[in-house]
């Protein structure tokens, strides 16, 4: 019986293990995902106030080129709800990168044949509604997304600031 034991936990571990190099493999995965969805957003803004601001341009209403704001607002924060899950997994895969390239912690898990509580975890990142308000404020301040958007900004002042001088 006490062998059945044994090989129970060598069996787990070797389940455990196998999740975390699946768990891993995931995390990357979605971090690339992300980057591919967060490059489409930011396309797509672009275009969207391109677009508008050709239409305010053609059509020689100025009207339409507040309506600018709207469109990066929007973007900007669609964007930030990305970016923000992307830093949660990024960080995810900091934790794992320190736990694997921890060698004495990594030895000693092996000789127990027993991970760290919570290293080994679903990819669905749990989160609660306080969270996803601070991931939602982390993506809105991230450089990588906020540059962009407060230079479409920028951009959108002088497009107005250029319409209104010129008639």
């Amino acid at each position: 019986m006490a062998g059945n034991y044994k090989s129970e936990e060598k069996g787990s571990f070797a389940f455990q293990l196998a999740m975390l190099e699946k768990g891993y493999d995931q995390v990357q995965t979605q971090i690339i995902h992300l980057d591919e969805i967060l490059f489409k957003i930011k396309a797509s803004a672009i275009t969207v106030w391109v677009a508008l601001m050709g239409w305010s341009f053609t059509s020689q209403k100025v009207e339409i080129i507040p309506l600018g704001v709207v469109v990066i607002i929007g973007f900007w924060f669609l964007e930030a709800m990305y970016k923000g899950v992307q830093i949660r997994y990024i960080e995810a895969s900091k934790r794992l990168k320190a736990f694997v390239n921890d060698n004495e912690k990594l030895k000693r898990q092996f000789e127990k044949q027993q991970f760290t509580p919570g290293i080994v975890y679903p990819v669905a990142l749990e989160i609660s509604e306080l969270d996803r308000l601070i991931m939602l404020v982390r993506g809105l301040i991230s450089p990588t997304v906020a540059t962009v958007y407060l230079f479409l900004g920028f951009s959108n002042v002088l497009v107005l600031l250029y319409s209104s001088g010129v008639k």
